[in-house]
C-alpha cells in the first residue's frame, strides 16, 4: 500500500496550507473538482475569508497541529522561505505532501515525508485579478513514479497542460518567469514613473504592450525586437541617455548595451 487513494470515483480530499495569493486561486480552481476539507493559515482572518470564498463546508485553521490527519494531498501553498518550516512542524500523514514552488527542490521532504512532491503552477497570480487555470501549464515531481502520476492526476482535473519536471527544471523555469515577467513588470514600473512626470498615463502604451506579447505567438523574441539599440541607433541610445540619471540610466545603458550585443554578434 502507498497510502494514495486509487477510488478514481472519489473526490480528492484536499488540504491547503496558505492563503495567499496562489493558494486563493489554487482553492478556487479545486473547489470545483475536490473536496477541500482546511485552509491552513497563520492569519485566521485569511483561512475563514478563503473558505467563505469557496464554501463547502471548508474549515479555516491557523494552527498545523490542528490540521486533519485523513486528507489525499496536503498542498503547501506558502513563501519559499517558509516551505521547510511547514515540512519540518507537520506530522507524516498518510496523504501526499507538495508544495507549490519552482524554485524549491523536492529534497525539502526528504526524511520527513514518507510521500511527497511538487505542485507547481506557473503563473503570475493575484487575489483580486482572474486567471484562466486551465491555460496555465502545471509542473509535477513526485518521490517516486506513483506520487507523480497521482499529482499529474490531480492537475489534470483544472489544467489542459500538465508535465514533469525535476528540480533542475523548475529552477530553470523560474528563473526565466523572473526574467519574463517580475522584471518585465518592473520596466512598466519604470515607465509608468516616466510618463507621471510628463502628467501622462501608461494607458497609452497598452497597445503597444499587447502588440508586443502578441508577437510571440508567431515569433520569437529575438526576431520581435525593435527599437533604437535593436537597429544600431546610437545616437537615439545617448539621447535618451541623456533623459535620465542614477540607477534608471544604468538599467536603459545595460539593457541597450545587451541588445547591441545580441544583434551585432548575428550580422
Amino acid at each position: 500500500m502507498d497510502g494514495i487513494c486509487r477510488d478514481y470515483g472519489k473526490r480528492i480530499r484536499i488540504c491547503i496550507i496558505g492563503a495567499g495569493n496562489v493558494a486563493t486561486h489554487l482553492a478556487v480552481s479545486l473547489a470545483g473538482v475536490c473536496d477541500l476539507l482546511q485552509i491552513a493559515s497563520r492569519s485566521g482572518e485569511s483561512a475563514r475569508r478563503l473558505c467563505a470564498q469557496i464554501g463547502g463546508g471548508c474549515e479555516p485553521i491557523d494552527n498545523l497541529a490542528d490540521l486533519r490527519a485523513d486528507a489525499d494531498l496536503y498542498l503547501i501553498a506558502v513563501s519559499d522561505d517558509s516551505i521547510a518550516e511547514v515540512v519540518a512542524r507537520t506530522c507524516d500523514f498518510p496523504g501526499v505532501w507538495a508544495h507549490t514552488s519552482g524554485s524549491v527542490p523536492v529534497a525539502v521532504f526528504e526524511g520527513k515525508k514518507s510521500r511527497f512532491g511538487v505542485f507547481y503552477p506557473l503563473q503570475t497570480f493575484t487575489r483580486t485579478v482572474d486567471v484562466e487555470m486551465r491555460e496555465v501549464p502545471f509542473f509535477v515531481e513526485g518521490c517516486n513514479r506513483v506520487v507523480s502520476e497521482y499529482l499529474m492526476q490531480i492537475a489534470s482535473l483544472i489544467a489542459d497542460r500538465v508535465e514533469t519536471a525535476d528540480s533542475h527544471r523548475r529552477k530553470k523555469l523560474h528563473l526565466a518567469a523572473v526574467f519574463a515577467c517580475n522584471f518585465a513588470n518592473q520596466m512598466w514600473v519604470e515607465a509608468d514613473s516616466i510618463l507621471k512626470e510628463s502628467g501622462l498615463s501608461i494607458e497609452y502604451l497598452m497597445p503597444l504592450l499587447k502588440v508586443t506579447l502578441g508577437k510571440l505567438e508567431n515569433v520569437s523574441p529575438m526576431d520581435a525586437m525593435t527599437g533604437p539599440a535593436r537597429r544600431g541607433d546610437i545616437a537615439v541610445i545617448n539621447a535618451q541617455l541623456d533623459q535620465l540619471d542614477g540607477e534608471r540610466r544604468e538599467i536603459y545603458r545595460l539593457l541597450s548595451d545587451r541588445i547591441l550585443h545580441e544583434f551585432k554578434s548575428k550580422q
